[in-house]
This record gives structure tokens, C-alpha cells and sequence, in this order.
């Protein structure tokens, strides 16, 4: 029985080990990552492949916005209308990102959350949005105008957002300094708005 099946109980073991091997090298690889990422050794970018993400703070601060109207493109010829936000500087306090990602068992929710007692500090930050909303919203030095190029241009000396929600398609900072990180996985919606 032992020559059909391929070597036994012998390689089976071997397997297990070598899937288990391979399963903590990638955990390492992956928290080494993350790690650098909230020291701000390395740039960061999201982006859910697919769907949208959703991105809530209780409080953001900033200076330098800017915000275009554009259309992102998938790879699969998908267009989606999107603002494209930015931000020269950028803080938030209470930091929750989730992403909803289907599987042949269900959905489950990738969700991320910072800043609950050191503000998200980033730099160079630009977020693809087709939703963005605020409660209270103080805005100085606001410009307003057409583009050269067809759509609406913003620019903001600095703005203040409490209860700030996104739904993102794309996101990328040159800095992302975050503290007290929160990552999970939980089976079903758990989104963050």
C-alpha cells in the first residue's frame, strides 16, 4: 500500500513540515514588512485588486491638499470615476481600514486600525476615491477652478475632517508613520463604514 500511495506516512510528515516551514518564513516576511512600514522605513501603497476600500478617521489633519477629479482604469478595462486626494503633510487619529474580499467560502474582512493614541503621520499621501465624507469640515486658503484638461481642481492650504470616510480604489503615501497597530481577518462583512 505503501508504494502506491507515494512513500507513506514518511512523506506526509515531510509535507507538514515543509508547509509549515514555508507558512512561518512568510508570517516573518510579512510582520518584517509591516514592521518597516510603521516606522516609516519603506513607502506604502494599497490597493484592493478589484473592489473598493474602505477607510474611516475620527479626526484628519493636513496641509497641502489638493484634490483632481480622474478615472481609474483596472486591468481588466473596468473605469471607475474617482477624486484623486492629496496631501503634502497628513495626520489621523483613529485610523480603521478594511477590505472585503470574497473567497469560495464566503467573504471575509482584511481590517487594519491605528492611532488610537498617537496620530497616523504620513507624507506625500494620495488617495483614489469615489466616496469621501465628513461630519465637521474647516477648510483655509481654498481654491477652486476648472482643469485645463476637462474636470475640477481643489487646493487647500490646510483642512480639518472629524469623521472622515472614504471609499478608496487606490492609496499611496512616501511616509506612513502609525503606532498601536491593530491587523485582522474576520470571516464575513466587519467593514469599517
Amino acid at each position: 500500500m505503501d508504494d502506491v500511495c507515494g512513500g507513506g506516512w514518511a512523506d506526509h510528515r515531510l509535507n507538514r513540515w515543509r508547509l509549515a516551514a514555508a507558512s512561518v518564513m512568510a508570517l516573518v516576511g510579512a510582520g518584517g514588512l509591516l514592521l518597516c512600514m510603521a516606522h516609516g522605513v519603506l513607502a506604502v501603497s494599497v490597493a484592493g485588486s478589484g473592489g473598493a476600500f474602505k477607510v474611516t478617521g475620527e479626526q484628519l489633519e493636513g496641509d497641502g491638499f489638493t484634490e483632481v477629479t480622474d478615472t481609474l482604469v483596472e486591468h481588466d478595462g473596468t473605469s471607475h470615476p474617482v477624486a484623486v486626494v492629496g496631501a503634502e503633510r497628513a495626520s489621523v487619529r483613529g485610523l480603521c481600514a478594511s477590505l472585503l474580499v470574497p473567497s469560495p467560502f464566503g467573504f471575509f474582512t482584511l481590517r487594519g486600525a491605528a492611532g488610537r493614541t498617537v496620530p497616523v503621520q504620513a507624507t506625500g499621501l494620495v488617495v483614489n476615491s469615489d466616496r469621501v465624507s465628513g461630519a465637521d469640515t474647516t477648510i483655509t486658503g481654498l481654491r477652486v477652478g476648472l482643469l485645463p484638461q476637462g474636470g475640477v481642481g481643489i487646493r487647500a492650504g490646510h483642512a480639518a475632517v472629524s469623521r472622515a470616510r472614504f471609499t478608496s480604489w487606490l492609496a499611496t503615501a512616501g511616509s506612513f508613520r502609525v503606532h498601536d497597530v491593530d491587523v485582522t481577518i474576520k470571516s464575513g462583512r466587519a467593514e469599517c463604514h
